[in-house]
């Protein structure tokens, strides 16, 4: 029969230690499970490549940039009709002429004079006494104003120097609504020249302007 056969460990003499392939082969498991597994090195990541957005938002982009201009270019549309409105109004404010006068209505009442004038020479304008208002007078020229029978406004002149009506006129709304009494035509001589008297309507107010002919003055 057989004996097992013993393997006998022999320290070296020189006191360092050789481990046999089975002290290793033991050892090694060991040391794996006291020290647990090895972490997974980790590599940084390389930045993801940039990505295209979507066709949707390139489209929503662009609505907003377009958006935007046409807002800019609204609001400096608007600045320029805002600038050249108060660049026209001055320019009507420097061009249009001062009235020489403004006349306002008065409480006077028509006298039997310019009732009969109205009466006799606007008989065609069915002019109402209740419908007449002084605006009192200007160089000689007395300015009165009434309702015609189509309801719409007239104005008229009357010339006491010698008792005649110098002009009447009338005009549906929104049409200017003036008479010219000129030094020459209408027997008037109260100018200090050559020229007319514009007398322009504007309800409560009439406004007087003198025009006189060069080197007449």
């Amino acid at each position: 029969m057989d004996r097992p056969l013993l393997r006998v460990y022999v320290a070296p003499v020189d006191g360092s230690s050789h481990r046999s392939d089975a002290d290793r082969e033991l050892s090694e498991p060991r040391a794996s499970a006291t020290n647990g597994p090895e972490p997974e090195s980790r590599t940084p990541a390389s930045p993801a490549s940039a990505t295209p957005p979507p066709a949707r938002s390139w489209r929503s982009l662009w609505q907003r940039m377009i958006a935007t201009r046409w807002s800019r270019l609204a609001w400096a549309a608007g600045a320029l009709v805002v600038v050249g409105s108060a660049i026209a109004l001055t320019v009507v404010l420097v061009t249009t002429p001062r009235p020489d006068e403004t006349l306002h209505v008065t409480a006077a009442e028509p006298d039997d004079l310019v009732r009969g004038l109205v009466a006799r020479e606007a008989s065609r304008a069915h002019i109402a006494d209740s419908t007449l208002r002084s605006y009192g007078s200007f160089l000689g020229l007395e300015i009165w104003s009434g309702t015609d029978g189509f309801g719409s406004p007239c104005i008229l002149s009357v010339n006491r120097a010698n008792d005649t009506l110098s002009d009447l006129r009338c005009a549906p709304h929104p049409a200017e609504l003036f008479i010219d009494i000129a030094s020459f035509g209408d027997d008037y001589d109260g100018l200090p020249g050559e020229g007319l008297i514009r007398f322009i309507h504007r309800g409560d107010t009439v406004d007087a302007y003198v025009h006189l002919m060069p080197g007449t003055d």
